[in-house]
């Protein structure tokens, strides 16, 4: 069973974008979703929300470096939280996630937004893996988020060390050898037993 966290990483609203003649795209933040969601919101195309994503026969997804995306997201948190509650010490917040790891769906792992996912698809729907040189096939626009890279050298050194987020980010890094892939999500599952000590560590994974 998934604990009360499952609210933040799990919400019960799943959108994805239907872009003509492309496809329907399934944003995920810092994976260009930004770009994909204002572009399509400029357009007036369509998104379809929870129920409506189970009669899509294939779905869209770009993935990310996982590291990469991760010191990104991180830094978004740090940065939008310092922004909202600036009373708060900057060690203190980068502290409380490094230690709640992916409590953010900013950084939270591209797999957290797939399981999700898989909630609302039927289970014959496929999903194409693409590469973040693909996002250009969705939007034409680039959309780099107004903030400031507050994390130090330091900082990004610790989180690269962190013993615990290197076990979460290896499934993560299996899912980029599914690029340019078609596959359903229980093949995916599949996929990614290959290294049972960091899949079991997942609790999510019990969903399967």
């Amino acid at each position: 069973m998934l604990s009360r966290i499952s609210d933040i990483i799990y919400p019960s609203r799943c959108e994805v974008v239907e872009i003509p003649d492309v496809g329907h795209i399934y944003p995920i933040y810092k994976n260009g979703s930004g770009s994909i969601t204002e572009y399509a919101k400029q357009m007036k195309y369509k998104f379809l929300i929870n129920e409506q994503i189970r009669k899509l026969s294939a779905i869209d997804i770009i993935l990310r470096d996982p590291q990469e995306r991760f010191i990104s997201g991180f830094n978004t948190f740090v940065y939008n939280t310092k922004i909202s509650q600036p009373e708060l010490d900057l060690n203190t917040i980068i502290y409380f996630a490094e230690t709640y790891l992916f409590l953010n769906r900013h950084y939270a792992p591209q797999l957290s937004w797939i399981i999700n996912l898989s909630k609302f698809i039927n289970p014959n729907c496929r999903l194409r893996m693409h590469s973040m040189a693909s996002i250009n096939k969705f939007t034409p626009w680039s959309i780099r988020p107004h903030e400031t890279n507050i994390l130090t050298s330091d900082n990004i050194n610790k989180l690269k060390n962190n013993i615990y987020n290197e076990l979460y980010l290896r499934l993560d890094n299996y899912l980029l050898e599914l690029i340019s892939q078609e596959l359903t999500f229980g093949e995916i599952l599949i996929h990614l037993k290959k290294d049972p000590v960091a899949y079991q560590k997942l609790s999510c994974i019990a969903l399967d």
